[in-house]
């Protein structure tokens, strides 16, 4: 019976653990494309939902993500995780794509200029990083890489990286 009891224990231990220590966080990421306010939410153990509210030059973007959390090895607190989403940018009128081509021909140097001005753009997002959680304390560091496909207005690509900083409850 007593072997019933701990195997009992056990498995309700191991089934309300949590791949990270909290259940909500919001805070800061400060990087490249969309540094602002971030909050994630766990919806189980390992899986997590994250909105990213950007800002830019000219723009605001807002970004959705799924991502899966795992522990890193045996370094208590610090966990590794990657996953996916979608963004939505918004941009002021004066600002748009612009490719210019230079050539020349007879010393004369010709500027071809392709300009694109769009007021949105959506795309999808990719993210991998490592997120570390203070014991006893309600915060969190993080380092994460995040490429950006844009789909609208044109296919275009970026890479993305930030360090986020989060109080959780």
């Amino acid at each position: 019976m007593k072997k019933l009891s701990l195997l009992f224990v056990l498995f309700i231990t191991i089934s309300t653990a949590r791949a990270q220590d909290y259940n909500n966080g919001i805070g800061l990421r400060l990087g490249g494309i969309s540094s602002g306010i971030t909050f994630k939410h766990f919806m189980n153990s390992d899986a997590a939902l994250e909105g990213i509210l950007g800002w830019g030059r000219h723009a605001i973007f807002i970004t959705g993500l799924y991502e899966k959390h795992a522990a890193f090895g045996n370094a208590q607190g610090l966990y590794w995780f990657y996953g996916g989403g979608a963004h939505i940018g918004f941009y002021n009128d004066d600002y748009g794509y612009a490719y210019f081509r230079y050539y020349k021909k007879k010393n004369v140097v010709y500027v071809n200029e392709n300009y694109h001005q769009s007021n949105i753009s959506l795309g999808g997002d990719f993210i991998l990083g490592l997120e570390y959680k203070f014991d006893g304390a309600p915060l969190t560091l993080g380092l994460d890489v995040k490429p950006v496909i844009d789909i609208v207005p044109g296919f275009y690509g970026y890479f993305d990286g930030a360090f986020t900083v989060r109080f959780t409850f």
